[in-house]
């Protein structure tokens, strides 16, 4: 997995971001050139669990009893931004103001460790001719993550993320002698999964 950087690693390195005495356009090409080269800021981490629901129905000559399937799982989502998408045109500076336009927010970590998967044995039940095989399994796990990718606009991560974006890099502006400081996001559609291999 692609590394992305902490809120509390990108505060800390702004202490020596710029060297005393720069002038303005340095200054701007210096904070765009680090902006870009924190790339992915993870600046919200949500943890939950979800329970994995299924059954099996199948017909011979006749329907069978459901085979049922039960398990707990863990998933972990990190959204923030890319800084990297920032070009020279989404910042603008004049004199201690700075206005910077920020990609949209989007997801830069996601683990969904099946084999930490665990299956309740006491719910999960085999019927006669009608077992839960290690496929039927699979497809319930696949179906599981499907549904965790869809829901992941309704938990409240765009809005939590663009809050902790704008507190922190407010902090890190400042330490550049901005004293008037403009954040805005561009507009995105449903949370995107940025390319984290």
């Amino acid at each position: 997995m692609k590394r992305y950087l902490s809120a509390a690693v990108l505060a800390a390195a702004t202490l020596f971001l710029l060297p005393p005495g720069c002038s303005r356009p340095q200054a701007k090409t210096g904070l765009i050139n680090r902006l870009k080269g924190a790339s992915k800021l993870g600046t919200v981490k949500f943890t939950f669990h979800k329970v994995i629901w299924g059954e099996k129905e199948k017909r011979i000559f006749i329907k069978l009893k459901n085979a049922s399937f039960l398990a707990f799982s863990k998933v972990e989502v990190t959204a923030g931004i890319d800084l990297s998408k920032i070009g020279s045109g989404d910042v603008t500076t004049e004199g201690r103001s700075v206005r910077v336009k920020l990609p949209p927010v989007e997801i830069v970590a996601y683990s969904y460790p099946f084999e930490k998967v665990q299956v309740d044995r006491n719910y999960t039940a085999n019927r006669f001719l009608n077992p839960i095989r290690l496929e039927d399994m699979e497809e319930f796990l696949r179906q599981a993550d499907a549904d965790v990718r869809k829901s992941l606009d309704s938990l409240g991560l765009r809005r939590k993320a663009e809050e902790n974006t704008k507190n922190l890099l407010t902090q890190v502006l400042t330490r550049f002698g901005f004293t008037s400081i403009d954040l805005e996001f561009s507009p995105g559609g449903p949370l995107a999964f940025t390319a984290y291999d």
